[in-house]
């Protein structure tokens, strides 16, 4: 005699006992990123502050890479002393975050604090060695120098430090709503 009964075989009882990982095994198989903090430094006419690289053609804010057990704010004033020798104050302001995928390299995440008002007449540099130059500059006067992608950052930068509102991008843009 058949049963027709639908009755559980002995497999689909072992499949139904999952394993699961340890904790070491769980957090190995976190995503890691690197993550980046810059300042942006502007005059009363959002005149935006940009310095060129010694090791690469291109202009960009002051910062660098979030080292191992920093914060991004702590490693923004770190990076702000560094390369151009400019104590920040203890209050961090979050300007933006950038969610970056450069071609060839692994993605990050750049966080942009908004940096404080300057008077060029009064705002001092002394630039690192990883700088051969620095500039407070429009955006239209940096367009030039940057290129479209770069130039479209930093206008909603400017429109950011213009409004008080807080950006979040990807690869430099507004991500689509």
């Amino acid at each position: 005699m058949v049963n027709t009964a639908a009755e559980p075989e002995e497999h689909t009882m072992d499949m139904a006992v999952q394993q699961h990982p340890t904790h070491e095994e769980w957090l190995a198989s976190m995503v890691r990123t690197t993550s980046a903090a810059s300042v942006v430094f502007h005059d009363p006419d959002l005149r935006l502050l940009l310095l060129h690289a010694t090791y690469e053609d291109a202009w960009q804010f002051p910062g660098g890479t979030v080292e191992h057990g920093q914060d991004p704010w702590e490693a923004a004033v770190r990076e702000v002393d560094e390369e151009i020798g400019h104590q920040l104050p203890l209050t961090p302001h979050l300007l933006g975050v950038d969610w970056c995928r450069p071609p060839g390299l692994a993605p990050y995440t750049q966080f942009l604090f908004r940096g404080p008002s300057i008077t060029p007449a009064a705002f001092t540099v002394t630039l690192s060695a990883e700088h051969d130059d620095w500039a407070l500059r429009t955006v239209e006067e940096w367009a030039p120098l940057v290129g479209p992608r770069q130039t479209a950052r930093l206008t909603l930068v400017r429109e950011a430090l213009r409004t008080g509102t807080t950006l979040y991008l990807q690869d430099g843009a507004p991500v689509p709503s």
